[in-house]
């Protein structure tokens, strides 16, 4: 499923007047702001249930975004024009989500974020079982080499399997089908609306899971709940922004500046990051993912 790009005039036309170089710059600011969000998961997770944390999440952006539409669009300018695709990309994104966030317990910020660029290697493999869609032996050499970056940073029968991991490969796949739908429904309703659906959905798919586990938050833990929120909000705001602008496959080679912010915040946070072999294996998966991209490109640029 893909949408076209959008290239009209927006709120940024007037600085950065190249579509390509703000479709860019959104896509980098957007990686900073998911690395604080998940930082500041990270720090709730350690302290409170994680699907918790997840509904409590959800919650704290519907209340910062919705009052804001309400305020600057009013209620006909948040409905969307698609909400079954709504609906349907909560499907993904809750059990996807959920799992992050309990792995987000147990791993590094670093090593989530290399597992999470094998992204675009399961959209190819979702492509061929789901859709049909032939891919020629180029693509399946990326997706291969791909694969053998993530066992570069597993090992597995070398180090002892975390939970984290299994949790995380579980959940890529499933972000991968969201982010796809989420690129069709970028092309439907503006990047704010997207944002609000996405943090309603998300909030009605995590309440029976806050419900089960809940416990009062400290006044500490709820300014943490809000900077997620925010920091959530933000990140999902401007990456769908970029989605109007670009096509997934161009921005796939920026996301990979989020292992170095992860890193960076490994440290400064918490005293420690990944081993070696995250970076080496996410090395292998950023070369891997860069040609699926590529051979995408050519292949499109063929078909027109």
């Amino acid at each position: 499923m893909s949408a076209p790009a959008v290239d009209t005039p927006d709120a940024l036309s007037r600085f950065i007047p190249s579509r390509v170089a703000r479709g860019f710059a959104l896509a980098v600011i957007s990686g900073l702001f998911f690395n604080f969000l998940n930082g500041s998961v990270k720090e709730l997770a350690s302290e409170m249930p994680p699907l918790l944390v997840a509904w409590g999440r959800w919650i704290a952006g519907v209340a910062l975004i919705a009052p804001y539409l309400l305020w600057t669009i009013g209620p006909s300018g948040m409905r969307t024009y698609d909400l079954k695709l709504h609906c349907l990309r909560g499907l993904f994104h809750t059990p996807g989500y959920g799992l992050w966030y309990e792995a987000v317990v147990w791993l590094p910020l670093a090593t989530m974020a290399a597992l999470g660029f094998t992204g675009p290697i399961f959209v190819t493999l979702g492509a061929v079982i789901f859709l049909r869609e032939t891919v020629h032996w180029r693509r399946w050499l990326g997706v291969a080499l791909g694969f053998v970056g993530m066992l570069v940073i597993v090992r597995p029968g070398i180090v002892p399997m975390n939970p984290g991991i299994v949790m995380m490969l579980i959940a890529i796949p499933l972000i991968a089908g969201s982010n796809l739908i989420a690129k069709v429904v970028a092309g439907r309703d503006k990047p704010m609306v997207v944002v609000l659906w996405q943090s309603i959905v998300g909030t009605i798919c995590f309440t029976p899971f806050g419900l089960w586990f809940w416990q009062t938050p400290t006044a500490e833990q709820l300014l943490l709940f809000l900077s997620a929120g925010f920091f959530g909000t933000l990140g999902y705001f401007f990456i769908t922004w970029a989605y109007r602008l670009l096509d997934i496959s161009a921005l796939q080679p920026i996301t990979f500046l989020g292992i170095v912010w992860a890193a960076l915040s490994d440290v400064a946070v918490w005293g420690k990051t990944a081993d070696i072999w995250t970076f080496v294996g996410a090395a292998i998966i950023v070369a891997a993912t860069s040609y699926i991209a590529h051979r995408e490109t050519v292949v499109g640029g063929k078909r027109k």
